[in-house]
């Protein structure tokens, strides 16, 4: 489990605090006793040198009396026990009455306090000693020294005060480390979400950035490293977006562009398929045609010119297909864009049927088509020609002798209309009816070349509509074969 930066933060502060508080502690209990000790005797050692001036600048014997009050001031404000004694060991001079009464006392101190001959000649010769007073239990530094004409001067203090003071300090550390504890524990948590927040932020917005999501950016509030950090964070993730961005759009481009090469190779390969599938069988009559020519087969002129007329007749019937595949092929593989505006479909279907009027009277083939009313709809003009003119075309090619074709637009809803070209004639087997859709199939096989047409017609249909996203179809009906499509309204 992940330690939390607060977490590891307010161990931290702790363990400061516990470190500090243990060092004084140690310092306090080891160290400032003998500090202590060492400060006090430097202070007893000034306070000989301030006394022996004393006797040096008052007259010892017309002015005791100053002499007296000088020592009494020192006594008050360093509160330490002074007696003077006279070489004949008589107490000349006390501050404290218990220390002058200690009389038993006094004389175990000149033992270890004594004085040789040649320090005795030094005026400011002094010992300061640690000693414990029997009587009182208590431990005392200790100067003894000469002062005056031969006089002895005992100076003491206590020791009891700095091991009261270390032992309450002692105390108020303990007291101290838990209030500081508490401080710096709340201290912590202030500080650590003042200072993590920032970077909670930026790593939840790295590790978005690790998913490619870069749509966080860090708002940057100091100008500080943090800062620094996150406009560095905010500039990285603007180019990783813009550089992933390029890539995926390079990446579609260069899919496209596999794929078009795919499909163009493709249409290629089927182009030349089919090209070479179906002008096998022109091919090999013109060949034929103009081989008897050559050869003389035929010497009258009426003959020649059929030869002649079988020939432009497969020549012609050989570039209708060729276009008409190479038109399809261009539609099925999306080369060919479509042009979508709003026209009258009506007045599209009527134009057509004028076009056709002298071959439908030449054929006696009736039409019926209610031309009376407009119809907008939506759609590539040209192509929608295209399928009607199939369409038509081949209801002209198939009625029976009924002689009977007819057209009508309806709606299918609000928002579509269906046009039908329907013309009598046999139904189409129903193995046939999904089939006739594909290029170069032809339904009816006993057809001659006169009557058939290239295959091609109804591929082009399926391929148009499917390019304008709409349903198309044929059915059998009563009587004939119905074939349909569906336009979006205008």
């Amino acid at each position: 489990m992940k330690k939390s930066i607060n977490r590891k933060l307010f161990m931290y502060c702790a363990l400061l605090v516990f470190m500090v508080i243990g060092i004084v502690w140690i310092l306090n209990t080891t160290v400032l006793k003998n500090y202590y000790i060492y400060t006090k005797k430097k202070d007893l050692a000034r306070l000989y040198s301030d006394i022996s001036k004393i006797y040096e600048d008052y007259d010892y014997q017309s002015n005791f009396a100053e002499i007296e009050m000088e020592l009494e001031k020192i006594d008050a404000r360093k509160n330490i026990d002074i007696i003077i004694q006279n070489d004949e060991e008589t107490t000349i001079y006390s501050t404290s009455r218990d220390f002058s009464r200690n009389r038993f006392f006094l004389p175990e101190l000149n033992s270890p306090f004594t004085l040789s001959d040649d320090q005795l000649k030094n005026k400011d010769t002094y010992t300061i000693q640690v000693v414990n007073d029997r009587k009182v239990n208590s431990d005392f530094i200790f100067l003894f020294g000469k002062i005056g004409d031969n006089n002895k001067i005992f100076i003491r203090t206590p020791m009891e005060s700095i091991e009261e003071s270390v032992s309450i300090t002692n105390h108020f550390l303990i007291a101290a480390g838990i209030v500081a504890l508490i401080i710096s524990g709340i201290s912590a948590f202030i500080i650590s979400n003042t200072f993590t927040k920032p970077i909670k932020e930026l790593n939840s917005i790295s590790q978005k950035m690790s998913q490619l999501d870069f749509s966080q950016k860090y708002e940057v509030t100091t100008d500080d490293e943090i800062g620094t950090l996150g406009t560095s964070i905010n500039t990285l993730s603007s180019n990783l977006e813009k550089t992933i961005q390029e890539l995926k759009t390079t990446n579609l481009e260069l899919e496209k562009d596999i794929e078009e090469t795919s499909k163009l190779s493709e249409m290629r390969s089927q182009f030349i398929s089919d090209v070479s599938h179906e002008l096998k069988t022109p091919i090999a009559l013109i060949q034929g045609y103009a081989e008897g020519l050559v050869d003389g087969v035929v010497t009258d002129e009426d003959s020649k010119k059929y030869y002649l007329d079988v020939i432009l007749d497969e020549s012609n019937k050989m570039a209708e297909l060729t276009r008409g595949l190479l038109d399809l092929s261009n539609l099925e593989y999306g080369k060919n864009e479509l042009n979508i505006q709003e026209f009258n479909i009506t007045e599209l279907i009527q134009n057509l049927v004028k076009k056709q009027e002298l071959l439908l009277k030449e054929k006696e083939i009736t039409v019926q088509f209610d031309d009376t009313k407009e119809t907008l709809v939506k759609g590539d003009t040209f192509r929608i020609e295209q399928v009607i003119t199939n369409y038509f075309n081949n209801a002209i090619k198939h009625v029976n002798e009924q002689k009977k074709i007819q057209i009508t637009i309806e709606d299918t809803d609000t928002k579509k209309v269906k046009i039908s070209i329907f013309n009598t004639g046999n139904p189409i087997a129903d193995e046939d009816l999904i089939k006739i859709w594909d290029r170069l199939y032809k339904a009816d096989k006993s057809r001659n070349r006169d009557a058939g047409g290239s295959g091609i017609g109804l591929s082009l249909v399926k391929a148009i509509m499917k390019q304008h996203h709409q349903a198309y179809g044929c059915e059998n009906t009563e009587g004939g074969v119905n074939f349909w499509f569906e336009l979006e309204k205008a």
